[in-house]
């Protein structure tokens, strides 16, 4: 099978991309791999690059993130995110390509380590969550598309992922500030590509979480990741509330729906923080 991995720089898609290179895939790139990437607030060069390459399978990774620039640049995060996206969804439907994309989960607050089910009411706090929350909506208009609700975590090519944050200031001793108040379903990006090739052969449809079997708050992932590595953190507990642009404090996700699809017991945080603890001692 072909796959085109959308986003194949970024965090997700580049350990995507380290997977399906060991499975029974045809990786496809745009362009060059290492030279250029499609530019998604010009739909149309999309399209034309996907009607060359003709995958089987399109994994979008793509997404601004960044919620101050989402906040700065409203309509520019509502094409990469939510318009762009839906374009190539209607694609892949009218073209028979299974489509997957990966969303958020920055759609709940104020319900602390309650895991969430696809059907909860959802509370959208800032440009970034819209601009997300549009784009699951308008790929849902694709009978054939799967959308992940998930959260993620991995280190980056450019080193500035939250998982790279808190590793680098294990070591280098360095007093940080954890949010307490921020619970999250944290799945390691290599975790989460397995599954991902898991749900690849069952080609389920619609919307699912995806993501730890618990909820945590950030701040108990770093201090078991530094206990794990056995190495002292120096820290402070924070809120969420002291950030500029408000967001979900409350995202833990039940991936209950899932686990009974594909009839397995997903990653615990203490699985996590392991795959993240091994990932950089190798590295190391």
């Amino acid at each position: 099978m072909k796959v085109l991995i959308l986003g194949a720089s970024g965090m997700l898609g580049t350990y995507l991309c380290d997977f399906c290179a060991n499975e029974d895939y045809i990786l496809c790139f745009p362009y060059d791999k290492n030279k250029s990437r499609l530019d998604f607030l010009k739909p149309q060069e999309v399209i034309n690059e996907i009607d060359r390459i003709q995958p089987d399978i399109i994994i979008n990774c793509v997404a601004i993130t960044s919620f101050e620039f989402c906040e700065k640049s409203p309509s520019e995060a509502e094409q990469v995110n939510a318009i762009t996206p839906s374009i190539i969804s209607n694609h892949c439907s009218e073209r028979g390509i299974y489509f997957i994309h990966i969303s958020t989960d920055h759609f709940y607050n104020n319900k602390n380590d309650y895991a969430h089910k696809e059907d909860d009411p959802i509370e959208i706090l800032n440009c970034y969550a819209k601009t997300k929350f549009d784009a699951e909506n308008y790929i849902l208009d694709n009978p054939s598309a799967l959308i992940l609700r998930t959260s993620i975590i991995g280190r980056s090519i450019r080193g500035t992922s939250f998982l790279d944050w808190v590793l680098n200031s294990i070591f280098n001793k360095k007093k940080i500030d954890l949010f307490d108040d921020a619970y999250t379903s944290f799945i390691h990006c290599k975790e989460l590509s397995i599954l991902i090739h898991k749900l690849i052969k069952h080609k389920p449809y619609g919307l699912y979480n995806l993501a730890s079997q618990e909820v945590f708050s950030k701040a108990d992932f770093a201090i078991a990741l530094a206990k794990e590595l056995n190495i002292f953190l120096d820290y402070e507990l924070k809120s969420v509330e002291v950030l500029n642009v408000k967001r979900a404090n409350s995202c833990g996700l039940d991936s209950d729906k899932i686990s009974s699809l594909l009839n397995i017991q997903l990653p615990s945080m203490n699985d996590t923080v392991k795959v993240s603890a091994d990932e950089y001692m190798k590295k190391a």
